[in-house]
């Protein structure tokens, strides 16, 4: 029997699904803990930190790279990506770790039987998000991995970080992929575009010069199926939304405190129920 309290921090925090998510699992397992939602201003992190009053807790926007000071150590991975999403109480220190990169990993494994390796892959965004896909791609050795982002200092900070790998690109306007859809095995919107309106990020000429091989993978969840995603499936290509992501990354941070998780069909089934 394992006591503890858990908590997902940031600002401001709408409604979130980790909390069914992970007080399912405590309840599954006989674990006596509980897990909330936290919405902290960021003046309150340092506190937080110091008071050690929960055994472990996520991270999310906007301080997945602001907590990281205020931790105690912090894992290769999480330092590798520049942000964390996941911290555990060990011995009295906080140590920051990162879930999301293994999270969309696990994502592609599950529902699409994949990785990255040898794939050509088109990343739209380069905020947090895409930092954590991009260590994914990376270690999967993707054979090249093409990003672009309307904020130029986000795109340089992204490849600045990952400069050691030499298959990683930037693209400075969407006019630019144009000769590249041909070749692309997978593009991943790790951007808000179709998250709140009717736009996509990709239009239909766009979407229609893929290779009908090719993977379209959205990382939003709400909605389950957005423009995007729609256009390409009805181009009869692959798609999967973000739904996978956020289960991944959330029973990746269950093994992280626990050594044991909910499987990854029972988080899906918990997220899909939530939206």
């Amino acid at each position: 029997m394992v006591t503890g309290k858990y908590a997902l921090i940031g600002y401001p925090l709408g409604y979130s699904l980790s909390p069914a998510l992970h007080n399912n699992f405590f309840e599954k397992e006989n674990i006596s803990a509980a897990y909330e939602a936290k919405a902290l201003l960021e003046t309150e992190i340092e506190s937080f930190v110091k008071a050690k009053e929960y055994t472990g807790f996520n991270v999310t926007i906007p301080y997945k790279e602001t907590i990281i000071p205020y931790l105690d150590r912090i894992t290769s991975t999480a330092h590798e990506i520049g942000a964390v999403n996941t911290v555990k109480l060990v011995d009295n220190a906080y140590i920051g770790d990162n879930t999301d990169a293994g999270g969309f990993g696990l994502m592609l494994k599950e529902d699409l039987g994949i990785n990255m390796q040898g794939m050509r892959v088109l990343l739209l965004g380069a905020g947090g998000a895409a930092k954590a896909i991009s260590y994914r791609a990376l270690k999967d050795e993707c054979r090249e991995l093409l990003v672009f982002d309307t904020s130029l200092d986000k795109t340089e900070s992204l490849l600045a970080r990952y400069s050691s790998y030499k298959q990683i690109k930037a693209l400075n306007s969407l006019q630019s992929i144009t000769p590249f859809y041909p070749q692309i095995d997978m593009v991943i919107n790790a951007t808000p575009v179709g998250m709140k309106d009717n736009s996509s990020i990709l239009n239909s000429e766009e979407i229609n010069l893929l290779p009908k091989t090719a993977y379209v993978i959205d990382i939003i969840y709400s909605p389950l199926e957005t423009p995007l995603l729609k256009i390409a499936r009805e181009f009869g290509l692959k798609t999967l939304n973000g739904v996978g992501m956020l289960a991944g990354q959330g029973i990746l941070g269950e093994k992280l405190w626990f050594n044991k998780s909910l499987s990854y069909q029972e988080a899906k089934a918990i997220i899909s129920h939530g939206l």
